[in-house]
């Protein structure tokens, strides 16, 4: 058990440590979260895979403190409701929720082995307003119960190029689409009834790579 609880104590100093590099402050009452969903991420990645990085340090860099860096762009308020296109491990939207728990998340996952472990996870750490849905994009948008429902949709490693109109589809007259890139768009990117606003460039800590939030608003009309 004093084993167990160290290795905790550690895991915490460091996940603050690189949060603190891009400013971010982790309440204390989310790292219990974050510890545990390591802990399941690594053992379900042993079957199926849900992330090519096996390197803790790396994974809280890259995946943990990467994700909740959308808070530059991402203003939560209760009953905020953010839709992950494209979810696959729960990248960006369980670490926005561990920190801000009023956020309603919604994970968007085709594949039914990664929707199977977002069940999982949510189920075993209790998480309460956050549902799975395993479907394609065009389906899901599709559903007339979901147009205009969302306040933010959050997209990391998905492509999104001819996704426009399902995206516009699904979001407020104000909402916002964040995608998290690793450079800025191109002059030439476009989608459909959206248009780009502001980009956000920030510096993952220890030296793990540049990223940029690229932030569109529906467009008018």
């Amino acid at each position: 058990m004093f084993h167990v609880e160290q290795h905790e104590i550690q895991f915490a100093k460091s996940i603050q440590s690189l949060a603190e590099d891009l400013s971010i402050s982790i309440p204390d009452l989310s790292l219990p979260y974050f510890f545990r969903y390591l802990g399941e991420l690594k053992k379900w990645n042993k079957v199926i895979n849900l992330t090519a990085i096996d390197d803790d340090r790396e994974i809280l860099a890259k995946h943990f403190i990467d994700s909740i860096a959308g808070l530059k762009v991402i203003d939560i308020n209760d009953g905020t409701e953010l839709l992950d296109v494209g979810a696959g491990a729960g990248f960006p939207a369980l670490p926005l929720k561990f920190v801000r728990p009023e956020l309603l998340v919604e994970l968007l996952e085709p594949s039914e082995k990664k929707g199977a472990f977002l069940r999982y996870v949510v189920g075993s750490l209790g998480l309460v307003g956050v549902t799975v849905a395993t479907a394609k994009l065009e389906d899901y948008a599709s559903r007339e119960n979901v147009h205009g429902r969302f306040d933010y949709i959050v997209v990391r490693a998905f492509k999104v190029d001819e996704c426009g109109l399902a995206l516009s589809t699904l979001l407020r007259p104000e909402g916002r689409l964040v995608l998290y890139r690793a450079e800025k768009v191109p002059g030439s990117f476009e989608l459909s009834g959206l248009a780009l606003i502001k980009e956000v460039e920030y510096e993952l800590p220890a030296k793990y790579g540049h990223r940029v939030l690229s932030v569109f608003s529906k467009s008018p009309g």
